[in-house]
């Protein structure tokens, strides 16, 4: 397909307790061409990890935080766009 890598791939590790819930996943991406209009050049190669940890405070209201990126590989995910790194990113989510 045109501006996608030959290889990419996803693993990911979950555990749910009663002190909440922890996920770790990852990200690779290969090198490869990107063509569009006037932008063209190289992307990557690139590997995120993220970290997300969720916990319910009461049985409607749940606490999430998420580090995106945490090891700050920091790059661009397409040509034109900006430069991609580290974001902590802080949730109270209702449940009704």
């Amino acid at each position: 397909p045109i501006n996608a890598p030959e290889w990419k791939w996803n693993a990911s590790i979950k555990w749910d307790s009663p002190m909440g819930g922890l996920a770790l996943n990852y990200r690779h991406v290969d090198k490869f061409k990107w063509y569009d209009g006037i932008w063209e050049g190289i992307i990557g190669p690139y590997d995120i990890f993220d970290l997300h940890y969720n916990y319910m405070l009461t049985e409607n209201l749940e606490f999430s935080v998420s580090a995106l990126n945490f090891i700050n590989d920091s790059h661009k995910e397409l040509i034109g766009g900006a430069e991609m790194g580290q974001q902590v990113i802080m949730r109270l989510n209702s449940i009704f």
